[in-house]
């Protein structure tokens, strides 16, 4: 990555066709010399684990349910209180892509950009752009994470700035998509458990990424990625680097040249810890594929939609407390809520084990 912060075009040209390459050919890719201090990561983790850590009716307080979008606490099954029957009839039951019936077996503190309450997006009921939930139990713990985001986001902002060289565009095509982004970052924490390791107890089942593409820090075992071939192939944690893959808004934008490739989380039965932050756009970004990837010989393959619709319609779905603000009337939407994705392209049932 250090080439990318070089005054000299023809360095930043040549990290920039390796992480092309990557990303057309594989969509992961890890990323080194990123500049990030390790003690910054290292506090991240601390941060992370002494949460996770607390009491339950502690982070209850901050339980997602409390917030007006999806900022906040998000429970494992286990520890879920809020099972209401009626909000099956909102998303039909998908087999292949469901985050209703299958066990979840991690819990997670959803963060992004500080909102103000009177930020506009928030009073118009934006459902991506709400103010975050902080646990103030712990001493340091907003300014040590949001130095986390930041530096992280600068990762993003560079890795944005490669693909449009890559791509033969002005560097800065993706950072005017992106000074508002709905980006936000994940403290993932998958508990000690006695499941099998089978389908149906996935730490995070199959799916592709909704946004432009992810940076993950993890410290152990358990993300799997499908390859060309359709066999999964562990993705393990290589010392001083970060992973980042391909999601499906980038995928779209290129119409396909660049590939949001289908992974998961396997149920190692171990406590594990993980930091992926999700780069999207601004809320209002049209996402479909760019001119400059559309002719005779390659026509569209992708419609169009609006980037935070998208989102959205994930979030509500994903998130109990929005689904049943939709069913009582009190949240209006005039888009889909998505019963599966549109970007996916093969449904992945099967559970084998990686090489």
């Amino acid at each position: 990555m250090s080439g990318l912060r070089s005054e000299s075009a023809s360095v930043r040209a040549a990290v920039a066709n390796e992480i092309g390459l990557a990303c057309e050919q594989v969509g992961f890719f890890y990323i080194k010399n990123h500049g990030i201090p390790g003690s910054v990561i290292e506090r991240t983790y601390a941060l992370s684990k002494q949460f996770h850590a607390s009491p339950l009716e502690k982070k209850t307080a901050v339980n997602a349910r409390h917030s007006q979008g999806v900022r906040g606490w998000f429970p494992t099954s286990a520890d879920d209180d809020d099972d209401d029957p009626e909000l099956y009839r909102l998303v039909p039951a998908d087999p292949d892509y469901d985050f209703l019936t299958r066990p979840r077996l991690f819990d997670t503190l959803d963060l992004a950009q500080e909102v103000a309450e009177d930020d506009p997006d928030f009073l118009a009921g934006n459902v991506l752009t709400v103010p975050n939930q902080w646990p103030d139990w712990i001493p340091g713990f907003r300014d040590g994470v949001m130095e986390y985001y930041d530096a992280v986001k600068e990762i993003g902002d560079l890795l944005f700035r490669a693909f449009a060289i890559y791509l033969a565009l002005p560097e800065a095509t993706f950072l005017s998509m992106t000074d508002r982004a709905t980006s936000y970052l994940r403290l993932l924490h998958y508990p000690e458990n006695d499941l099998p390791m089978d389908n149906q107890h996935l730490g995070i089942g199959v799916h592709s990424d909704f946004e432009c593409f992810t940076i993950l820090n993890q410290r152990s075992a358990g993300l799997q990625v499908m390859n060309a071939a359709d066999e999964w192939v562990a993705a393990p944690p290589i010392d001083g680097t970060f992973i980042v893959n391909i999601g499906d808004m980038l995928e779209a934008l290129t119409n396909g040249r660049f590939k949001a490739t289908q992974h998961r989380v396997v149920n190692q039965g171990e406590e594990r810890f993980s930091l992926p932050l999700f780069f999207a756009t601004n809320y209002d970004t049209v996402i479909e594929p760019l001119p400059q990837f559309v002719s005779a010989d390659q026509p569209a393959r992708y419609g169009s939609i609006i980037a935070g619709e998208h989102l959205a319609g994930f979030m509500i779905k994903g998130a109990k407390h929005l689904r049943k603000k939709v069913v009582n009337g009190e949240l209006k939407v005039d888009f889909p809520i998505h019963t599966t994705n549109p970007f996916q392209r093969k449904a992945v049932n099967e559970f084998d084990r990686a090489d």
